[in-house]
Parts: structure tokens; sequence; C-alpha cells
């Protein structure tokens, strides 16, 4: 069984549970946040679009910024069909400003169709990152930012994912070096990593504002900033003149 056929099964497995893990769905303060910060740095690729997520899964991060963005036009794509399926009932009040795709094998992007690409907890599921990214980077128009979102092995609850499930193993090589060398090896420019949120508890909602005040205090020790619980790597697909 290819690494790919493994993560396959591993998801589409998942699905049944993925919304209620980690307390997803109950309170999405996580996602929220990520929505936030991928907002943040696509930018005004969101209003020309299209924009695809890599590894869209269940759709719920699409949901948040297609529900803030009304002129956003949205493609998902993702290797479980499972995921997929619930992706479109929670996506399909949004219409034809939404396609999802199975992926079976390359990503198969339309060269340069794409303002922006993303993704959330994909990069440590691919055999070869920088092959992947420079799927992407050929996806993308001149100048195209792409942000991807992925989990710091320092924090614990990924630690103990990395260590005891097959499929998060590769969890454990995520870091500021490996993430800058992919990024840059893709021949992507103005490469930045750096550290996401601290991430205190998901809820309850009426608590939501304290956890995000002791976040941003907590994130002041360094000690404590290195266990934030995602990176954020970003960068561009090369200009017209490169």
């Amino acid at each position: 069984m290819t690494h790919y056929d493994e993560q396959r099964r591993f998801f589409e497995h998942l699905s049944r549970r993925y919304d209620s893990r980690f307390l997803r769905s109950r309170w999405p303060r996580n996602q929220l946040l990520k929505a936030g910060v991928i907002s943040d740095v696509l930018g005004s690729a969101i209003e020309t679009g299209p924009v695809a997520e890599v590894g869209c899964g269940t759709g719920q991060i699409a949901e948040f910024l297609l529900d803030a963005n009304p002129r956003l036009e949205y493609v998902g794509l993702d290797l479980s069909e499972s995921m997929l399926a619930i992706a479109r009932q929670r996506l399909a009040r949004f219409g034809d400003r939404v396609e999802l795709k199975l992926v079976e094998g390359p990503l198969g992007l339309p060269r340069g169709r794409y303002a922006g690409v993303f993704g959330v907890d994909v990069l440590h599921h691919v055999d070869e990152p920088v092959l992947v990214l420079g799927e992407i980077r050929d996806g993308l128009r001149p100048g195209g930012p792409i942000v991807f979102l992925e989990p710091n092995p320092r924090f614990p609850i990924t630690t103990v994912l990395g260590i005891f499930e097959k499929e998060e193993r590769n969890v454990l090589k995520i870091g500021f070096r490996n993430l800058r060398h992919w990024f840059e090896e893709a021949k992507l420019e103005n490469v930045h990593v750096s550290y996401g949120a601290l991430y205190t508890p998901p809820g309850p909602p009426a608590l939501v504002p304290a956890f995000d005040r002791v976040d941003s205090a907590l994130a002041k020790i360094p000690i404590l900033r290195a266990m934030t619980i995602f990176f954020t790597a970003r960068g561009r697909a090369p200009a017209l003149n490169d």
C-alpha cells in the first residue's frame, strides 16, 4: 500500500468523527482563528479569486471564509470522498461559489488559474512536500500568495498524535527549517515561517475573550511561545519578470 493510499484510508475512517474531534464543531475557536490568519495572508486574492484549498476536509474553515467574504470563489481539493461528502452538505448553501474535487494523484491544478492557495494540517501528510508545493506554484497566478498552517510538534497534543498515530508521524518533522526549505526548494518567493497562536482551550464561547487575553499574555514568554499550536508558512509565486 502506498503512502497516498494509507493517508486516504486514514481520512476515510476519520471522516465520521472529524468534526467532533477536539471539539471542532461545538467550540470552533481554533478553526476561526486559523481562518482569520488565512484571510489576512491571502488579502486581495480573496476578492479576485478563485482561491483553492488543498486538503479541504469537511469544509469547516471554508465555511467561515465564505461567510466572511461574499465575493470569494472557492475550490476545495481532498483525497477522501467521505470528507468531501460532508463538505458538499456543509457548503451547499453557497451555490456556484464552491467547487469540490477529489484528488487521486497529482493535484492537477490548471496553470496560472488561482489567485491564492492555502492548506491546513496538510504538508505533514504529504510524501513529497516540495513536489506538491511546486504543483501549487504552477497553479498560482504570478505573485499569488500561498499559506499553509502546520501543527507544531512541541504542542503537547500534537506530540502525542505524532508518536502514537502512524499517519501523523511526519508531524514530528515540522519546524522552521523544514518548512522554509520546502517552500524555497519549490521556488516560491518571499518565504516566511512564523509561530501561530499559543492557543488556550477552545470554549465555551462566553470565555473566548478571556482565553484570547491569556493567549496574548502567555505568548510573550519565550519558552511558551515555542509551544504554539501551529506554524504559519507563507510565500508567493514568482512574478512575471522573474
